[in-house]
This record gives structure tokens, sequence and C-alpha cells, in this order.
């Protein structure tokens, strides 16, 4: 949902970046540009949706230092193969999935080959908790021409432990969340893959001989063709993890998730990083500064949303005006017993003065170093949520355990979109606008040239036709779905990392070591509440005054 104030910080934004570089003078004329050119709804491609009346972010671009797509458009993949500084990097697919799956696998492979790997070449590594049988193994390796590996889950590694999933409580917690219509949580066999994926997978020997790995399932689209390679452009960004889809989880899922994780943080003195904040949702309304100040009125537990602010400051200036100048002050008598009977606000989900959103990457897509997880903390994060419980008790998604892990040891710039990646898994897409090229540097939509001749593409065919080009777009040879993008069915969460990534400034209060500050100045808006209360007081005593003089008149 592109708000007004979006577009209004978005145009601030330009300007800030031009006057940088350029200097006032110019200013006005590049304002007025900016302005005509969004209020002009072709010129920046926003496209409007006339039955929820919102403008949607899948038509419109955004600007950015710390993220931005690698390359736009198409590249000529034997030129980019021959260039003398491009190093294929150490990476795998890996794919978790069994014997009967293979349609979904096939669908997968087909898919993957046919936009990426047929020109790349990365291995592939299989898993499963049991063998993979040798017909199955054949039929996979006819789907490619690279590399594939198979391997199995050691039951200590697949299953709970032993004394866990004999005891009754087990079966319990696992059938009451079936009854009570979590999703997947009455499935034990859910509840181990989200376990192993959580914390386990990268331990596998075949995941570790690799230094990144592209996560792949079952059943998989791709809608655009990838010419560039995604390992090697990661490497050469310095980013650390990818990904295409950011949503919401849902609450059921995981509502103790976030206190664990917490207290994790809290037992190891962690200092999170700035990616942290795409997660969580913080409590701390006024700055630290003023906070600590007036550390005696407790403000952060007091004051939870700034529309409290008011009323609170309110409270504070009339009970110490009763105090120091007018002990028969009413309205300073009505604040002190209101606030000797008022009783703590309590938040359910507020830990340390933050929550957890329930935002988080969507780990069906997943490219990444492996070492953003197998480190101390990410391990050690895993271990405690494992004694706890939680994985069994309630339904735990690796892709918020991921997330939340992640959040604690990444910072925003080591996190790549790879927006112009059009991907479908289950019933949640999402499908970049091709990108029309600049004349230059970028030359748009090249044609399409196979390695195999089972990917040929047909003139004239649907498969050689594509959705039309977009000067704002970023994909390859696109052809999407005629379905909602997960950017704008899934909004609240895309527009937090475009608030991050974009417009922190004016929202986020963004600082590199991730610890939330306030975003109001308590000292200025004490002294406006204040300023407005004398203004008030002086107000009753003229009005008292005048009383008094016609009362007398009277007399």
């Amino acid at each position: 949902m592109f708000r007004r104030k979006r577009i209004v910080r978005h145009i601030r934004y330009l300007i800030e970046e031009f006057m940088d570089n350029c200097g006032g003078t110019f200013v006005l004329v590049i304002v007025a540009l900016v302005i005509t050119g969004i209020v002009m709804k072709d010129t920046l491609s926003i496209e409007y949706n006339t039955y929820n009346q919102v403008t949607t972010y899948a038509g419109f671009d955004f600007p950015s230092k710390r993220d931005f797509p690698f390359h736009r458009g198409c590249l000529d993949v034997d030129e980019y193969l021959n260039d003398p500084e491009y190093t294929k990097m150490n990476a795998s697919f890996v794919i978790l999935t069994r014997n009967e799956e293979f349609e979904g696998v096939k669908r997968t492979m087909t898919s993957l080959e046919q936009h990426f790997n047929q020109w790349y070449n990365y291995p592939y590594v299989f898993l499963n908790d049991v063998e993979f049988t040798q017909e199955y193994k054949d039929k996979i390796m006819d789907l490619t021409n690279s590399t594939v590996e198979f391997g199995t889950i050691d039951e200590l590694n697949w299953e709970f432990p032993e004394d866990v999933r004999n005891s009754f409580e087990f079966k319990q917690y696992i059938q009451d969340q079936n009854d009570r219509s979590v999703m997947y949580g009455g499935l034990e066999s859910y509840h181990k893959m989200c376990r192993f994926y959580s914390g386990l997978f990268y331990k596998h020997p075949l995941v570790q001989k690799r230094e990144w790995y592209w996560r792949i399932e079952p059943d998989v689209e791709f809608f655009c063709d990838l010419t560039y390679d995604p390992f090697y452009e990661m490497q050469r960004h310095n980013k650390k993890y990818g990904f295409t889809i950011v949503i919401p989880e849902l609450y059921w899922t995981v509502p103790n998730l976030f206190r664990y994780t917490r207290s994790y943080i809290n037992s190891n003195n962690l200092i999170v990083g700035s990616l942290w904040k795409l997660f969580t949702r913080s409590y701390k309304i006024l700055d630290d500064e003023f906070v600590e100040e007036h550390s005696n009125e407790g403000l952060n537990d007091w004051i939870n949303f700034e529309e409290e602010i008011d009323d609170k400051f309110s409270e504070m200036i009339s009970v110490d005006h009763l105090i120091e100048f007018d002990p028969d002050d009413n309205d300073g008598i009505e604040y002190l017993v209101r606030k000797s009977k008022s009783k703590l606000p309590i938040v359910e989900d507020k830990f340390n003065d933050e929550e957890y959103n329930m935002c988080h990457f969507w780990s069906n897509f997943e490219i990444a170093r492996v070492d953003v997880f197998d480190n101390d903390i990410y391990n050690g994060y895993f271990q405690y949520l494992e004694e706890s419980g939680g994985f069994w008790k309630e339904r735990w998604g690796d892709a918020p355990v991921h997330s939340l892990g992640l959040g604690m040891t990444l910072n925003l710039h080591d996190v790549h979109y790879f927006r112009d990646i059009g991907y479908r898994h289950s019933n949640l897409h999402h499908c970049p606008r091709n990108y029309e090229g600049d004349g230059n540097k970028y030359k748009g939509q090249l044609p399409y040239k196979h390695k195999e001749e089972r990917f040929s593409r047909k003139v004239n065919s649907p498969d050689w036709q594509y959705d039309r080009s977009n000067e704002f777009g970023s994909g390859c040879r696109c052809r999407c779905p005629n379905k909602i993008d997960v950017e704008d069915s899934s909004y609240q969460c895309f527009e937090k990392w475009i608030g991050m990534i974009y417009f922190d400034k004016d929202e986020y209060n963004f600082e590199l070591d991730g610890e939330w500050t306030g975003k109001v100045n308590g000292e200025k808006r004490f002294k406006q509440v204040k300023k407005d209360f004398l203004k008030y007081k002086q107000q009753e005593d003229s009005w008292a005054n005048l009383g008094l003089k016609l009362g007398e008149a009277e007399t």
C-alpha cells in the first residue's frame, strides 16, 4: 500500500540525494519535475488497483544505496561467463524431499534448469530421511547435466529425541495443535521438517562441502530467465543472505518463539544487527535520553503508543504543579488520584520493549552463505530453542526461526532482495516487470539462446511471448501469472522492508548497531504539553478573576 506519505518520503529522499551532489540552486526545478512525474501515473508506472483503492508496490521502483538489483534485464550469458573477473562459486542447490515426490521435483528442476542452470551447471544436493531408490536417482540425473549428490539424514538429526517422541506430552501437544486447527500443527512430519531446516540442514556433510547454497522445494516454478550467477554477485557485493518473498507468519504457530528468542539474547548479552528491526516492533516511543532523565516515571512501561504521550505528560505536569505551586488545584488532585489507582498496562507479547511483528523471509527460497547459520551465535540459538521444546509444543517454522536468528547477526546491507527472480511455491508468487533497457549499459530484453536443445523455445510459441517491458522493471524475459504479486498481497512486511531500506531517516531511526531508539523527541514534546498546560491555567485564572469581579460588582 504505497500511501501518499510514502511518495512524499520518496520525493524527500530524491531531493536529499540531489542536494548532496549538486547544491540548492537548481533544486526547485528538480522538485517540480519529480512531483510532475509522480502525478503522471504512466511516467512512473505506478499501478492503481480500483478494487481496494490503493497504489501497488509491484509497479514501482525504489532507488537505494543499500540494496538494488545486481543486473537489470538480460545479460549475454557467454560474455558473462567469459569475463576474466568471473569465478564460479563453491555452491549447490539443496532440496529435502522423498521418493514419492518425484513429479514435484521434476517440475522444479525443469523450470530451474531452463531459466538458469542450463548455463551455469551448479550441482544438486538431495536429502531424505530414508535412502533414495535407484530408480529415483536415475530419473533425477536425467533432468540435469550437473552433478547430483544424494544423502540421508541420520535419525538423530531427523527425529526428536527418543524420550520426547515417546512421551505422552509430545503426543498430546501434537494432537492439541491439530484440534485447534493450527496449520500443519497436527503433522508430526512437518514439525520434524521445520526443526531440521531450522538448525540441522547446514550440518549435513554434503552441505558443509560448500560455501553457498540455494534452497529449492518440490513443485516450484520460476517465471524469468536468470542470466547472471547469483552466487558470484552475492560474493562480489558482500551480501550474505538473499530472499525473494517476505510475509507475515500465522500467530498461533509461534506464540512463544519471541519470548525464548529475547531470553537467549538477554542471557548472552548479544547486540543484535540492524536487520533485527525488520522483524520487530519497538515500544520505545520516546528517545532514550528523556526516558533516562525521568527514570522514576517508568515511561517505557506506561507509554506504549504515541497517542498515549500527551496524556501521560499532562499527568506528570499537573501533579508537579499541584505539589509545587497550587495544593488546591482540582485538576492536579484528579490526576494524582487517577495515578494512584492506575494499573500498569500490559502488552501481551512485549519483551524488552519489543514485540515480534510476525514478518519473516519465506525460507522456501534462500540463497545464502552456509556460515550465516553455521556460527556460534546461531548454533547456540537453535540449541536454546531445541531445549525449550517449542518445535513440538508449538509449530515453530524454520522461516521465522531463520529470520529472527539472522536478525541477531546480520545488518541490512548484508541482505539482498532478488526482486528480479520470478518465483512461485504453493499459492504465493512474486514476479517482476521486464526491464526495457537504457540503451547504454543495460540492454533490456536480449534474445533467448538455449544451451540444451530440450530447452529451445519456438518462435511465436507461448514460451517465446514475454511480458511487456518497463523502464522501472528488473526482470529478464519474464512471463508472469495474472495474479496479485506477494509484494501487494502481503504489503505489511514488504512496506517495512522498503521503509528500512529507503526511508529509515523519517520513520525507523536507523542505527547500525541495531538498537532501537525512540522516534519521538521527549523534551520537545514535553515542553509543548507544558506550554499548553500553562496557557490553560492562565485562561482558567483569568476566568476566575473575572468571576470574582462580577461577584463583587453584584454585591
